[in-house]
């Protein structure tokens, strides 16, 4: 009970500061993104896949070993540090000699040197690591929320002047590297991480082989998820790799910030749970049912808005995003829901099931997108993620499943009622929406009636199809604000 509080008044803290920052970062992606040509976001797209890869070493890998095993003698802690910054500190460095490279590789040297400037970002959040691993272990989720608010802010700010002053690509770049910067600082503040340096480095190996099984893992996820990036900006320039990357970052915007927030929440408290699988099971579970309830309704209501939202919120001139971005949106709830995976298995000392599964979901994403980005370009690539996905993920799924003890009829008992809900408001709005745009409705217009109609519809909907799961929604909902629903 005292872990399940702690649980609740996390992600209270987090939701709360996130829909503040959330809203902040929304208005400021919007106005970089008028302020950009779709060549300059592709560049950015590329060097952006570049830092993906390099911080998974941390986030995804060193952070999650070090909360499910935190460091137990000073020795230790000074050895982790020089190891975690020392690792930081190369890979920066080889990063930047690569830039050339990494340019030629896409056809456009302009990439090369917003590569440098991520690199140095990367440095950056090396020194990051051991302070939030001890918030997070501690389950101190209310510092964590306000350092990734102001972190959250000072880049969208630092964006937003260096657009306005015609940076290009780099007004997102540098948004990296102050976000990094102050991360650095009040994480550290908070938690003072610094250590001295020591070359006796042997008492941190014992990480090495938990976080390598998740490195493995991060780095097959990191891998299916960004090829599409790598072979569009080699085969269809970096022009039409910005449509696609706009589109990517609005449909993946509110799926990374709903599952970093429940991640980091939840990690420590199936760590604390490892010993009692019963309670672990019952919380993943309704983990599934929070994501469904939240995941299906906004994305799918996103992808039937799609052709509306997109030139109202960006301009006329981003309209080839309008197809990827329906398609990506349409199995981002299948994505939402897979992101429980690694919390519950690095908490619970089975990364084992998590690499298992990337071998599966790997190979057939990867064939997918060499065919889909070959012979369709952008729109190929979304239609391999539409076809592909859901089956592949299916058969991987299955895995994190078996190893909590769980089946897919459970997990279809609750999330039926939130697909099926979902389905009703997105016909119901689908419809509405073609009837206002052929009577002559501004988009604008169009955009705003069919998001008030898809809240509406959806809350009714699913009261019908399930009374129960409406009240344990309303429920939460409630709990989460801060008040107790009535009985």
């Amino acid at each position: 009970m005292q872990i399940h509080d702690k649980l609740v008044a996390g992600l209270r803290s987090y939701t709360s500061l996130k829909l503040l920052t959330q809203f902040a970062s929304w208005l400021g992606t919007i106005y970089v993104v008028r302020h950009l040509s779709s060549h300059a976001l592709g560049r950015f797209g590329v060097a952006l896949v570049v830092f993906n890869y390099l911080s998974m070493t941390y986030d995804g890998s060193l952070v999650e070993a070090l909360v499910q095993r935190p460091p137990e003698t000073p020795a230790e802690r000074r050895a982790l540090f020089t190891l975690v910054v020392g690792i930081g500190l190369v890979l920066a460095g080889a990063t930047a000699a690569a830039a050339g490279a990494i340019g030629r590789l896409v056809g456009d040297a302009a990439v090369a040197p917003l590569v440098m400037g991520v690199s140095c970002a990367l440095a950056l959040t090396s020194f990051c690591v051991l302070p939030q691993a001890g918030l997070a272990r501690d389950m101190d989720f209310r510092r964590l929320a306000r350092i990734g608010a102001a972190q959250g802010i000072a880049s969208t700010l630092s964006s937003v002047i260096l657009a306005g002053r015609g940076a290009g690509a780099w007004a997102l770049v540098g948004g990296q590297i102050v976000a990094a910067a102050v991360r650095l600082g009040l994480l550290n503040a908070a938690r003072p991480g610094f250590q001295r340096p020591t070359i006796a480095v042997r008492a941190a190996c014992r990480y090495l082989h938990f976080g390598g099984l998740l490195f493995i893992d991060n780095l097959l996820w990191r891998w299916y998820t960004s090829l599409d990036t790598l072979l569009l900006g080699r085969w269809s320039g970096t022009t039409q790799l910005g449509f696609y990357n706009l589109a990517q970052q609005v449909a993946e915007l509110p799926l990374e910030k709903i599952s970093t927030v429940v991640n980091d929440v939840s990690l420590p408290a199936y760590a604390q749970l490892r010993a009692a699988p019963d309670e672990a099971a019952q919380l993943l579970l309704e983990t599934l049912r929070s994501h469904a309830t939240l995941g299906f309704p906004l994305f799918w209501g996103l992808a039937i808005v799609a052709p509306y939202a997109v030139p109202v919120l960006f301009g006329g001139r981003w309209q080839a995003a309008v197809f990827p971005l329906t398609a990506l949106a349409l199995i981002a709830p299948l994505r939402l829901i897979g992101s429980i995976e690694t919390p519950a298995m690095t908490g619970l000392g089975r990364p084992g099931v998590l690499l298992r599964s990337k071998l599966i979901i790997a190979p057939i994403m990867t064939v997918a997108l060499l065919v889909g980005c070959y012979y369709g370009g952008i729109r190929g690539a979304a239609l391999a993620w539409l076809c592909a996905f859901p089956a592949g993920y299916a058969l991987a799924f299955r895995c994190v499943l078996e190893a909590a003890g769980l089946s897919y009829p459970q997990l279809w008992r609750v999330a039926r009622a939130p697909v099926m809900a979902s389905a009703l408001m997105g016909a119901c709005v689908f419809g509405a929406s073609r009837g206002l745009h052929q009577a002559g409705a501004p988009a604008a217009a169009v955009l705003a009636s069919a998001i008030g109609l898809g809240v509406l519809i959806f809350a009714c909907a699913l009261r019908l199809v399930d009374p129960e799961a409406f009240r344990l929604a309303r429920a939460r909902v409630l709990r989460f604000a801060g008040r107790e629903a009535p009985p």
